[in-house]
Parts: C-alpha cells; sequence; structure tokens
C-alpha cells in the first residue's frame, strides 16, 4: 500500500487519473462486501485507499471538478467523509505529513 505521501511527491493527479483510481477502488470494494469474514480486513484497507484518494481529490481538483467526480462515482459527502475517516484511522503521524 503506498502513503499518502508517495502520491503527493508524484505530483498532481488529474481528474481522469482520480476518476479511474476510485472507480476501480470503488469496485473492488463492492466485490468484497458480503463476503465473510474473510475481507473483513481487506475491506478496511480498501476503504483506507479510497479515503487517501478522496484526500488527493480535494487537494488536486477544483470544487467543480470534485463535485463532479463525486457526482460520476455515485458518492455522497456522507459516504465521502466516510472513507476519508477510515484513511485517518489506518494511517501513521508520518503518512499524513
Amino acid at each position: 500500500m503506498r502513503s499518502f505521501g508517495s502520491w503527493k511527491e508524484q505530483g498532481m493527479k488529474t481528474f481522469e487519473e482520480l476518476k479511474a483510481g476510485l472507480t476501480q477502488e470503488l469496485l473492488e470494494l463492492e466485490r468484497l462486501t458480503g463476503i465473510w469474514p474473510n475481507t473483513v480486513e481487506k475491506r478496511h484497507v480498501k476503504e483506507q485507499a479510497i479515503g487517501r484518494l478522496c484526500y488527493l481529490a480535494e487537494e488536486d481538483l477544483s470544487q467543480l471538478e470534485l463535485g463532479t467526480l463525486k457526482r460520476a462515482l455515485g458518492v455522497n459527502d456522507t459516504r465521502w467523509r466516510t472513507f476519508k475517516a477510515k484513511f485517518i484511522e489506518g494511517s501513521s503521524p508520518g503518512e499524513l505529513a
């Protein structure tokens, strides 16, 4: 799993890069839903990865692009914030710098 810092070091992500990454992660999360108990940890890791991408999107996109991205993904603000919270829960202080 790449840390938040390593993504930032690679430079800004475009709308299309973020949309593709988030779409892939959300599809993988959906595949894990309902499979119990082996995937509990995998789902948690996937939610953290999505949360990391949510933060990147907020850093790299305009408010208009961010709104467009959320609508394209079918993710409301509550779910978006939940993913971000999952990322924070699973991050060490060094990853957030």
